[in-house]
């Protein structure tokens, strides 16, 4: 019998479900991040422990692991030649590597035209035209993931170091954001050298929250990147009449600060990236 994993992978983790070939649920599992571009053998050895968990969650023979088919959207997928690296060693008998937005797109509104955006450690814009898969963003930490956690924490930092400067004021928030380094702005510094995405992306919360005291320094951070999610919105083919949905930890926090036309259309995804996966994969394999 052969069997369908579905993997969505980012920089804070990865979750895979494990189906029949007629989209029967048969185990669920998760793992560490598999991000690909970040940290590549990792990400391998993290998304094959978690599917081998699931596996074993139901209850199936190891015999049959590697005669199994994979549908994998990952982030940092579409850089570099990553994914058929990752393609050529995995033990499935057959995958297909995608960006994690490809997933998430088919999973939110299914096949028909629409949008995403997915704004979670990292953050990909995804529209579908006619049938035409197109990606806006999605180009990794160092050169992208506009309204992301990841980026979102680190100009919470470099705005952290210009108040300490006194190039721009202290708020509440900047002044409690470096309680977490002992109040010392060398020691955050130095700190930061070692720093991944997801390590980046743990602070975000906290500009949340001290938007919602009207904070003037966590209010400069989420408007800026409000104007970057809109106009990857655009790019991305938002039509106020298509199907679009904000997802990922941080689309509902930044929803509300959106223009009117975007917080009109937004809807509640139909499902989740694993769903897509799964839709993708018997489209894909078996059918």
């Amino acid at each position: 019998m052969n069997y369908l994993f579905g993997v969505d992978g980012g920089g804070s983790g990865c979750r895979v479900v494990l189906t029949s070939t007629d989209g029967e649920i048969l185990g669920k599992a998760q793992g560490g991040p598999a991000n690909i571009e970040t940290s590549f053998s990792d990400a391998r050895d993290n998304i094959i422990n978690a599917c081998m968990t699931a596996f074993k969650i139901a209850n199936l023979s190891e015999n049959n692991f590697k005669s199994s088919y994979a549908i994998l959207g990952l982030a940092g997928s579409n850089l570099g030649n990553y994914a058929s690296k990752l393609s050529n060693n995995l033990p499935f008998a057959k995958n297909k590597i995608l960006n994690d937005g490809e997933i998430t797109l088919e999973g939110a509104i299914g096949p028909v035209d629409g949008c995403i955006g997915a704004l979670g450690t990292g953050s990909v814009f995804v529209g579908r035209k006619k049938g035409i898969t197109k990606l806006t963003g999605g180009w990794g930490f160092n050169l992208g993931d506009d309204g992301s956690g990841a980026k979102l924490g680190k100009e919470l930092m470099k705005l952290s170091i210009k108040c300490h400067d006194g190039l721009e004021n202290h708020s509440d928030l900047t002044i409690d954001f470096l309680k977490n380094f002992n109040s010392n702005i060398k020691e955050m510094v130095e700190c930061a050298k070692s720093f991944k995405p997801n390590d980046y992306a743990q602070y975000a919360p906290q500009i949340f929250s001290a938007m919602c005291g009207q904070d003037s320094n966590a209010r400069k951070l989420i408007e800026h990147e409000v104007i970057l999610i809109e106009r990857s919105l655009i790019a991305s083919g938002f039509r106020e009449q298509n199907p679009f949905c904000l997802i990922g930890g941080l689309g509902k926090l930044f929803l509300p600060f959106l223009r009117d036309v975007f917080v009109r259309s937004c809807s509640e995804p139909k499902g989740d990236a694993l769903k897509g996966a799964v839709s993708i994969g018997k489209r894909e394999f078996f059918i």
